[in-house]
């Protein structure tokens, strides 16, 4: 059997940076844009962090989600939540790492339906690489809605017998048709274009799950330029983050030891929705007792925020070790952040953001547990509760409401459960399978279409399968039921799909074939609610290799 490891994702086998995960949702909006949605949050609520550095992006949090870093430098998301989420976001955080990279160089192109087109080039050697790409593609969902993205960047990594040093410098640029998205109506035609820059740089010292070292520093530039020709509006942002991080756990003595971590940054927003600047930062302390059979963790996260009072927010869990495979846990921690500079300033004819909404406070307990039946088999299970104080979603108060309105919803509660199982079978065979049920407070308002429109019930599977040695099949399904929302003129039940085949034929060693099917069931089911889904979709590549 072939390796791809680096082959893999720049054929793009998935439509969204979390296809192949069961256990994360996206809210997709044709190829432009996709919220990212972890037990029933709404997108404020989650984002991305690398090598333990959060990168939300400044402006919106609807590109949270968005990371202009090549998915083969990248290594499978983790979901955390709970209290080894404690400095990520208030919900829950996609945890990715910067993989140890091989030397390698390829090509790859795409065509699909959709008259969609792409082509890119990358390369890794002696430390350094590079890549570039770019994709267009024509009526993606409505007519009007056309997409292209252009990115390239530049990759240094230096490995010792210690350390690993990563550098990234990347950007990308996306120009999409935006009918129907972010609320407003089907037939108002809406025009975007997002240019994102990251410099990236991190250091990472021994065993994360262990006794480790690590920092991390990032600027990001977030430019947004947004058109609503019928109305004659156009709005312009441009938005920064400058941030920095430093995190390790000491060597356990006399079984304690403990967690530090300290974050600082600064972001600011100017252009049509004015001129505005805040820092943050915070210090994370955690110890931790280990015995024979139990794990004891208590602390504080200290935040303090331009413009508020400095939170200390209790930390505390426990772990017990029922047998070397089974594991009770029970925890709370509490996470605070201020709402982006959109849901505080953004106006236009069909949205109207809020100044007023303070600080947003979660707090977040659970019970659960985690048992390994085997080398190659283990399952989790948790009920969960989440009090957001001043949660905030886009509403219509009542029907005849002219437009979206960012609203205070004060303290919604949320109660669930979620449970997952994995199985690698070998490496030939490996999928996953999650479940997951929630329930909300309701509100007096009319629609909601972000933190009051969630799955209430959610039943995901993702998988691969190495059939022969030169044919490997990804599927993912997920099948959903989403709460009743008025807005939505589909059915409330979702099942999207994504399926990928990959051909490595023996008589090439260096080339690859692939096909991408999106949609492949034709649901209809409106994610967004109001906005039309993307159709079936097709896409075949072919990737060189030397």
């Amino acid at each position: 059997m072939k390796k791809w490891s680096f082959i893999l994702a720049s054929v793009a086998l998935s439509s969204g940076t979390f296809a192949q995960n069961p256990e994360l949702l996206s809210r997709p909006q044709g190829w432009a844009q996709e919220d990212l949605l972890i037990r029933a949050s709404g997108y404020g609520g989650t984002g991305i962090s690398l090598n333990g550095l959060n990168l939300k992006a400044p402006y919106s949090a609807h590109f949270n989600a968005d990371l202009p870093v090549p998915i083969y430098l990248l290594s499978e998301p983790e979901v955390w939540t709970g209290l080894k989420n404690s400095s990520g976001y208030p919900v829950g955080t996609a945890v990715y790492r910067i993989l140890p990279l091989e030397d390698f160089l390829q090509s790859t192109a795409r065509i699909g339906t959709q008259e969609r087109y792409g082509a890119g080039a990358s390369f890794f050697s002696a430390g350094v690489g590079g890549f570039i790409d770019a994709e267009k593609a024509l009526r993606v969902d409505y007519d009007a809605n056309d997409f292209n993205r252009y990115s390239g960047g530049l990759v240094l990594q230096k490995i010792t017998d210690e350390w690993q040093f990563d550098l990234l410098a990347t950007h990308r640029q996306k120009i999409f048709g935006a009918q129907g998205y972010y609320g407003i109506p089907q037939n108002i035609y809406a025009e975007e274009r997002a240019d994102d820059s990251l410099l990236f740089m991190s250091a990472t010292h021994g065993d994360l799950d262990g006794s480790f070292m690590r920092v991390a520093s990032a600027f990001r530039r977030f430019d947004n330029e947004y058109r609503i020709p019928s109305s004659a509006f156009s709005s312009s942002v441009r938005s920064y983050l400058s941030s920095f991080m430093a995190e390790g756990r000491t060597l356990e003595i006399q079984h304690i030891a403990l967690y530090l971590r300290g974050d600082l940054e600064h972001e600011g927003a100017d252009g049509t929705i004015g001129n505005h600047h805040r820092t943050r930062g915070s210090i994370l302390l955690l110890p931790e007792a280990r015995f024979e059979r139990f794990t004891l963790k208590a602390g504080f996260n200290s935040v303090f925020q331009t413009g508020e009072s400095t939170e200390w927010l209790p930390q505390a869990g426990i772990d017990f070790f029922a047998t070397d495979n089974l594991k009770f846990y029970a925890a709370y921690s509490e996470t605070v952040q201020q709402p982006d500079f959109q849901t505080l300033y953004d106006a236009d004819p069909y949205r109207t953001g809020n100044a007023a909404i303070p600080l947003q406070k979660s707090q977040n307990s659970e019970l659960g547990l985690h048992q390994y039946l085997s080398a190659a088999l283990d399952w989790r299970a948790a009920v969960f509760n989440r009090r957001q104080h001043h949660a905030a979603d886009w509403v219509k108060l009542t029907a005849a409401s002219p437009t979206w309105t960012a609203v205070d919803l004060g303290a919604l509660d949320v109660v669930g459960v979620d449970a997952a199982l994995n199985y690698r079978a070998s490496d030939d065979l490996c999928f996953g399978l999650c479940y997951q049920w929630a329930v909300k407070d309701s509100f007096s308002v009319h629609s909601g279409l972000y933190e009051l429109d969630y799955p209430e019930h959610l039943l995901g599977f993702s998988g691969e399968w190495q059939m022969t040695p030169e044919l490997r099949l990804f599927l993912k399904q997920t099948l959903q039921l989403q709460s009743d929302n008025p807005v939505r003129t589909s059915d409330d039940f979702g099942f999207g799909a994504s399926l990928g085949l990959q051909y490595a034929p023996d008589f090439a060693d260096n080339l690859l074939l692939s096909l991408q099917v999106d949609n492949p069931w034709d649901s209809d089911f409106q994610a967004v609610p109001g906005l039309r889904p993307r159709p079936t979709t097709v896409v075949l590549g072919v990737t060189m290799s030397w």
